[in-house]
């Protein structure tokens, strides 16, 4: 039975990531880099705005065994009057953003984009409910389906010469598909009830997270940022492709097994079983991770020069660049399934408040210096944070620091084979 959830999960995750990227490919040919390149200028923005929303509040749910429909009911209007609202600040926002960022045409984008904060609002409560009840195959067709609809829309829009509007219009268009679709094939049990005690509950243990997760977003965007602000939107469309190639795989891989782990260890009471699942995806994660890595630093070129026209080779370095990154800092997402299963997310967030602080200070140091050296120091960073996340979960589990080490790094070693093999071709 719990197979069948962790591959429910996947066909969630890897469905949505194929068409995301199929789409991407096709994406790619109708515009131009420079289109991409405006779009993820903002994406240090638009990025944050399901985090905003959640405010972590969804897992403090997911941690329950049992949750009532008042619960799901507080956390709906909550995400919904955060989403109004978030919305609001971003239209009121967009004309500042662009005059920073000397781009009139970002202020309309960046409005639009705020809209996608009232669908997340309208959708967070329902998926948190679905997942609960361990609907993960009503939860892959969703996702699957709003995938598909909306990039339809982003082609069709595309095609018809809408330019950057056709990237606006996939990452709206798919908040607003998961809504219709949670609307037609769940039960939503919505009514006017907000539990004020239990929202304050939900609230000490998500904030911990809202804390890291948006210094994280801030992070892994500052990078297109940068780019942007500082020499032109062409070399920030390469740098997004680059991050989009490599995240794709490697985000869904730990997506699918963080949320669905997540859930299935939180039902269960045993510290041993606990442990030993632990142990246990971790150096399952690590591997598929490695291997994808692997195979991107090797045959980045070749994957780039087969696939996409040849507007977009100068991704080709930075694409191998990501993949150095991508070895590292989706394990440190996965680790959070452990302080969030023993109720110290405190760690989350001062892990995750130092090590994106020090990589946005040295991407705003070292940017002058190269892209390189900004990516190189990000590796790093995160390489740190790992190792303590290493530790500190050792010091709350009771599993060794020192088999945390082993089995992240037996798992990665695993994958030089496959790198070296691929660099030689």
């Amino acid at each position: 039975m719990k197979i069948a959830y962790y591959i429910w999960s996947f066909l969630e995750r890897f469905g949505a990531s194929a068409l995301s990227f199929g789409g991407n490919l096709v994406l790619a040919y109708l515009l131009n880099p420079a289109d991409f390149g405006l779009v993820a200028m903002l994406g240090v923005f638009t990025s944050l705005i399901f985090t905003l929303v959640d405010c972590g509040l969804s897992d403090g749910l997911l941690r329950e065994s049992n949750p009532s429909d008042r619960d799901f009911n507080t956390l709906f209007y909550f995400n919904l009057a955060t989403g109004v609202a978030l919305c609001l600040l971003y239209v009121a926002l967009s004309p500042l953003v662009a005059s920073f960022m000397h781009r009139p045409e970002l202020q309309p984008v960046m409005a639009v984009l705020g809209t996608g904060a009232v669908f997340s609002g309208l959708s967070i409560a329902q998926l948190t409910r679905l997942r609960s009840q361990l609907q993960f195959k009503r939860i892959a067709a969703i996702n699957v389906g709003a995938t598909l609809m909306a990039l339809v829309t982003a082609i069709a829009m595309a095609a018809r010469g809408c330019g950057y509007w056709s990237l606006v219009a996939l990452q709206v268009g798919y908040a607003a598909a998961v809504v219709a679709l949670l609307l037609i094939f769940s039960k939503w049990n919505l009514k006017v009830e907000f539990d004020t005690a239990r929202f304050k509950q939900l609230w000490k243990f998500g904030v911990n997270l809202l804390v890291s997760t948006m210094v994280t977003q801030l992070s892994q965007n500052i990078f297109a940022f940068i780019l942007g602000k500082y020499y032109d939107p062409l070399k920030a469309g390469f740098m997004g492709q680059a991050q989009k190639l490599q995240q794709t795989p490697t985000n869904a891989v730990e997506a699918s097994i963080s949320s669905t782990s997540f859930v299935l260890i939180a039902k269960h009471n045993d510290p041993e079983d606990r442990r030993a699942a632990i142990v246990r995806m971790l150096g399952i994660i690590t591997l598929i991770i490695a291997l994808l890595c692997g195979g991107l630093i090797g045959l980045g070129g070749v994957f780039i020069d087969w696939l996409l026209p040849e507007k977009w080779l100068p991704t080709v370095p930075y694409i191998r660049l990501m993949a150095l990154w991508g070895l590292v800092y989706p394990l440190c997402s996965f680790m959070g399934i452990v302080f969030k299963l023993y109720d110290h997310t405190h760690v989350i967030r001062n892990v995750m408040i130092v090590e994106k602080t020090l990589i946005v200070v040295a991407a705003l140091t070292l940017y002058r210096v190269g892209i390189d050296a900004v990516v190189y120091a990000a590796v790093a960073i995160s390489s740190l944070a790992l190792v303590t996340y290493f530790y500190q979960a050792s010091r709350i589990t009771g599993i060794s620091f020192g088999r945390f080490i082993y089995t992240y790094l037996r798992s990665l070693l695993a994958a030089i084979p496959l790198a070296a093999l691929a660099l030689l071709l």
